[in-house]
């Protein structure tokens, strides 16, 4: 069950970056103008918005019961590995040797971290 919980978490974190990044391809949704905080919100940043709350709420559950030395460095792996390869498919980002190697030692480090002792 703890399992799908670390799903979440690294779907919703995943799903709310994309969503960011698409509601502010316009700029930021936020301005302060004439003295007045203005808010320019389209759909996807606000699903942005939702899904990191949610996150953030699935994220506190995580921690509290996991060791932070094995769930910090697990979901931050698992939401880089799925944001690096959306970035390359959804917004045509590059790749470059020195980000594989980084992806790749990424990897091996999740293996080692849940090796069985």
């Amino acid at each position: 069950m703890q399992k799908y919980f670390i799903i979440f978490y690294v779907v919703a974190t995943s799903l709310a970056l994309i969503a960011l990044k698409y509601g502010t391809k316009t700029g930021v949704p936020i301005h302060y103008v004439n003295n007045k905080l203005t808010f320019n919100l389209n759909f996807y940043a606000v699903s942005g918005i939702v899904l990191y709350g949610l996150s953030f709420l699935t994220y506190v559950y995580l921690v509290s019961k996991y060791d932070l030395g094995y769930i910090i460095p697990l979901t931050t792996a698992l939401v880089y590995l799925v944001i690096f390869t959306a970035s390359f498919f959804l917004f045509n980002e590059v790749f470059t040797g020195i980000k594989v190697a980084g992806i790749i030692l990424i990897a091996v480090g999740l293996i080692l971290l849940n090796l069985k002792k």
